[in-house]
This record gives structure tokens, C-alpha cells and sequence, in this order.
């Protein structure tokens, strides 16, 4: 069984690696490629789909969420939940939920500032939905 405590980790072992569209390699990640490559080193073996645009499909997006993860609660997620974050009132972004020093924060690939990033969560606001690995204690 899988603690939290790995996933944050094994997340933050990911600070600074480069964004790169669908990338899935230390040479760069993209947050959907974040989540993947985080489930791998953790010895998890999520089906990985690419092909998406750059402003991917949302629906599509919680669909393949739905059918690999456990849908959580929004008002009570717990560090090392996947947090799906709106755009445009579309959900087309995934990171993981963490806090540093009593702050909640979100670990994840940031198109903008071209890496992988921890970051305060407020100025994201709550997630829109999250979700957990099945195998996490």
C-alpha cells in the first residue's frame, strides 16, 4: 500500500523538470505526463493517453479519471490527491495537493512558467473535483 507521504515525494522530485506538450520524460512533463510518470515510479501502471491537444478536452480528461482513479471529495481532499483545476470554466488541469508549512499547495507542470512547479493553491481556488490512486493507504 502506497502512503501519501510517496506520492508528495516522489511529486516533488519533479520541481524544476521542464514543460513540454505531452512530454513524459525528465527532459520535460506536462501535468497530465506529471501524474503519469509520478504513478510509474511509484510502481502503479496507469493507462496513458496522448493525442491530445494543447487545450485538451476536459470531459475526455475526467473520463479517464474517473475509470483509473477514486473520485474523492473537494471539501476534504487530503495531500497526495490529484486535484482537476478549471480554465474557462472548462476542467483542463491536473496536480497534486500537498501543503508546506501549514499552506495547501499544488505540485504540478506549469505551461506558463515552463517547469514543474509547488505553489500556493489559493490563487487557484478549490479544485473542481479530486481524485486518488486506488492503491494509496
Amino acid at each position: 500500500m502506497l502512503e501519501r507521504a510517496d506520492i508528495i515525494t516522489e511529486a516533488r522530485r519533479w520541481i524544476g523538470t521542464p514543460w513540454r506538450h505531452q512530454g513524459r520524460s525528465r527532459a520535460g512533463v506536462d501535468c497530465v505526463g506529471l501524474v503519469v510518470l509520478v504513478a510509474r515510479s511509484l510502481g502503479l501502471e496507469p493507462e496513458d493517453v496522448t493525442g491530445y491537444a494543447r487545450r485538451q478536452d476536459g470531459r475526455a480528461l475526467l473520463r479517464h479519471l474517473h475509470k483509473q482513479l477514486d473520485q474523492k471529495s473537494v471539501i476534504d481532499w487530503k495531500y497526495g490527491n490529484i486535484g482537476v483545476f478549471k480554465e474557462s470554466a472548462f476542467p483542463i488541469h491536473v496536480g497534486f495537493l500537498s501543503e508546506r508549512e501549514g499552506v495547501p499547495t499544488v505540485i504540478h507542470a506549469h505551461a506558463r512558467r515552463r517547469q514543474v512547479i509547488e505553489e500556493a493553491l489559493l490563487p487557484y481556488g478549490a479544485p473542481f473535483a479530486v481524485f486518488s490512486f486506488s492503491e494509496v493507504n
